[in-house]
Formats: C-alpha cells, structure tokens, sequence
C-alpha cells in the first residue's frame, strides 16, 4: 500500500537513510516530515507492506527556465530486504501517476554515479540518461 508518509514513520525513513548511506535520526526525520506535510509541493509517500514501512519516495514539483515544469523523484529507497520485490517499480509507477494528475508531461531522477544497479532500475523503469553532472556543496 503506498500513501502518504506521517511524523510516526519516522523511524523507520531515518534506518532506510540509513541503508542508503545517509544517516539521519529518528528526530530529524520526524521534524522534516511534518515540515513537508505543510507543502503539497514535495510531498513524501510511503510503501507499507504487512504493516512495516518498506520504502519512502519523495518527490517534487519544479519549474526551470531551461526544462520547464515537472516532477523529481528527489528520493527513493526501498529496504535491502524488499529490494526485487517490486516495490521500487510500484513507488515509480505511483510517481508518474501522481505528476500525469498533476498536468506534467516528465518526472526527472537523479542518482548517484557509482549506484549502477539503480540506474538499470531505472532504465528498466522507462527513464533514459540525459545528463551527467557534478553536484557542489558550499557551507554559508
């Protein structure tokens, strides 16, 4: 069942950071969950399978000057022990769904270089390459 994520799933989002290699508390998570629930821009959903979280997918409206408006899936994971499962093609699936509702043509997904089992996920999922880029961070 996929539906939207709530401030008690917290826990659970912050181990599957985890598992991605981005560690996050239970706190943090829980207080940037209710901080997207404000927003119907970036809305986070939820994979539950047999009353455990399995997955969360967040995803976002944006407009650009160059590429126009669309919809980012700006995260995805999916438990290591859901993985094969189907659960990632569902979330995708919900995504393109949810942005054809919302009048867009195109979802966008990034993901890092060196992860070349999700890139063939997705382009099993139906997404091709288009760009390859560096990502900057600078501390203000």
């Amino acid at each position: 069942m996929i539906r939207a994520a709530r401030p008690e799933d917290a826990g659970e989002v912050a181990a599957l950071c985890g598992q991605l290699g981005y560690p996050t508390s239970a706190a943090d998570a829980e207080r940037r969950l209710r901080e997207f629930a404000a927003r119907a821009d970036v809305p986070v959903f939820i994979y539950e399978l047999g009353g455990r979280v399995v997955a969360w997918m967040q995803l976002r409206e944006a407009a650009t000057l160059e590429s126009g408006a669309g919809v980012e899936i700006v995260g995805l994971v999916v438990d290591e022990r859901a993985r094969g499962a189907g659960v990632g093609a569902a979330m995708v699936a919900f995504a393109k769904r949810w942005a054809r509702e919302r009048g867009h043509a195109r979802v966008r997904v990034r993901t890092n270089q060196v992860r070349t089992r999700t890139h063939a996920f997705y382009e099993r999922a139906g997404f091709a390459l288009t760009k390859v880029q560096r990502v900057y961070d600078a501390g203000i």
